[in-house]
């Protein structure tokens, strides 16, 4: 069974652009890297998307290099349903 939680990240598009424009990547070789068409990185980049599956953000974050999905997707994991510390499971 699959379980999809939604989680808000603050400035990602921001810092995606900001890490491939610090290394110097243009656009169309990040999207290639990416498998997604120039567009649709500009439209992560400025927030214009409504959401990004999580495959999409692990093959950026290959892409320029910095891991998006351990740093912000764990901490707005943590933030948002207050993961932080483990609850025991009672058995019945």
């Amino acid at each position: 069974m699959q379980v999809t939680l939604t989680v808000n990240i603050e400035g990602l598009g921001a810092k995606i652009r900001q890490a491939r424009e610090s290394k110097g990547l243009k656009p169309t070789w990040v999207a290639a890297q990416a498998g997604m068409s120039v567009p649709n990185l500009y439209r992560i980049e400025v927030e214009d998307s409504k959401s990004i599956p999580l495959d999409t953000l692990k093959r950026l974050s290959h892409a320029v290099g910095i891991d998006f999905v351990g740093i912000d997707v764990k901490n707005a994991l943590i933030e948002d349903f207050d993961i932080s510390t483990p609850t025991a499971v009672q058995k019945s």
